[in-house]
Formats: C-alpha cells, sequence, structure tokens
C-alpha cells in the first residue's frame, strides 16, 4: 500500500509542469484544473510558494478567502478553478493548487502568469539616404530597444531583437512598406513609411549609368590625348623657329 502511494504520488508530482499565462493590466485570467478532483476533499490554491489565495474543504463546501483577494476572487465549487480579476503587474508570478485526501497531498497544477501593460507609444521609424545613392539606412526604436539596417537596391535586411517579458522589435519590409513593429505578448504598435521601391531602385541604376556615362567619355578623352602626343610633339619639333 506505501509502495502504491509514493509511485502515485510521484507520477502525480512529473504530471505537473507550469503553464505560461499571459494579460492585460485590468483583465481577468481563470486558472484551472486539468482532470478530475472528486478523489481529493480540500484544495489550496497559492501565490509564490507562500501566499494562500483560498482554501476549500469540499465536505463542508466551505471556502476561506484570504483578505488582501477580497472581491478580486471567483472560485467553482464543481470544478475548484480559480478566477482573478482586475489584474495588476503585482499579480505577476507562480500559481499552484494543492489538493489532498486522507492517503496524499499532491500538486495539481501550476501557471506561471505575467500582468504586462499595453505596448506604450508607436515606435519611431527613420529612413536615412546616404551618399552612396543605392544605399538607404533604416532606424528602428521603440521603448529601450532599438535596430539598425540598411537596404541596397531592392533587398532589404530584415532584423528582430528581443528583451526579458517577450519584448519584441522588428523591422520587415512588406508591400512596398518598411514596418517597424513593438510588441509584448499581448499588445503590439507598429509604424511603416511607404516607399517606393521600384522607383528607388530605377533612379539608382539611372545614376550608376549616368556616372559610367561620364567615366567613359572621361577614358575616352585621356586616350584622345595620349594618342595625339607623339603627334603634336612631331608639329613642335619641325616647326621652324622664329627669329627675333
Amino acid at each position: 500500500m506505501a509502495l502504491n502511494y509514493k509511485i502515485k504520488y510521484f507520477i502525480s508530482f512529473l504530471s505537473t509542469g507550469s503553464s505560461d499565462v499571459f494579460r492585460v493590466v485590468g483583465d481577468s485570467v481563470q486558472l484551472e484544473i486539468n482532470g478530475s478532483v472528486s478523489e481529493f476533499d480540500e484544495f489550496t490554491w497559492m501565490f509564490s510558494g507562500t501566499v494562500n489565495i483560498l482554501k476549500y474543504y469540499k465536505k463542508y463546501k466551505d471556502v476561506t478567502l484570504s483578505p488582501r483577494y477580497k472581491d478580486r476572487v471567483e472560485f467553482n465549487e464543481e470544478t475548484c478553478s480559480l478566477t482573478l480579476k482586475n489584474l495588476q503587474k503585482t499579480d505577476s508570478g507562480l500559481y499552484k493548487v494543492k489538493a489532498s485526501n486522507a492517503l496524499q497531498t499532491t500538486t495539481l497544477c501550476t501557471y506561471r502568469l505575467s500582468v504586462l501593460g499595453k505596448s506604450s507609444g508607436a515606435p519611431v521609424l527613420t529612413v536615412y539616404n546616404s551618399t552612396d545613392p543605392c544605399n538607404i539606412t533604416l532606424t528602428c526604436r521603440g521603448h529601450d530597444l532599438s535596430i539598425n539596417s540598411t537596404c541596397y537596391k531592392e533587398t532589404c535586411e530584415e532584423k528582430e531583437v528581443t528583451s526579458t517579458g517577450g519584448v519584441a522589435l522588428s523591422l520587415s519590409v512588406r508591400d512596398g512598406a518598411i514596418i517597424c513593429n513593438h510588441s509584448n505578448p499581448v499588445s503590439w504598435k507598429q509604424e511603416k513609411i511607404t516607399i517606393k521601391i521600384v522607383s528607388e531602385v530605377k533612379w539608382c541604376v539611372n545614376e550608376i549609368i549616368r556616372k559610367m556615362y561620364y567615366l567613359k567619355w572621361y577614358i575616352s578623352l585621356l586616350v584622345l590625348l595620349q594618342s595625339l602626343w607623339p603627334v603634336t610633339n612631331i608639329f613642335l619639333l619641325l616647326a621652324p623657329n622664329k627669329k627675333v
């Protein structure tokens, strides 16, 4: 009997991996128990491993709620799920529910909740023209993140950076538009600048052709002068000297 209890407890412990949950400040979240709860008599929802949110004694239908969570918690006595309302960033952390009966106490499920603010402020996208007419420099900024990238002719370098908490900043080109996107797991904002890539490429190519045209004439002129130089020398040597 003792061996069966230990094996059952060990299997229950292994099956309680944490699930990541993301919510916006002010929202609600429902933390559910997957599976049957009929074999257990007592349930305890906990925050950060030390704070008891509530205890439920199924036999007596008795719910003991922490004053800290007054008016912010809903408990379903049938499923033993917990709903937290009006979430704040301080509610971020680890939540778990322990269940017990005459034979065992085990953790049924664990949630890692992240309460995030909405993405604050639109990102800033700046386009710079360099001295090279075929190159464009891009700068994408959002919050404390920044991306620098370049476009050469019709090819633009796409980039993405991330920081703690799932905050991300990305720069991409879609359908003739440069897009700077700032996001977190619950919201996103972006700025885009529409560019006529084909026109830019044509201008770039035309500029190159124009420069090559002038370079060709410059080289031709140098070759012509070089070929005329011996003739000029002979002419100068054969020309009669004027006496004073």
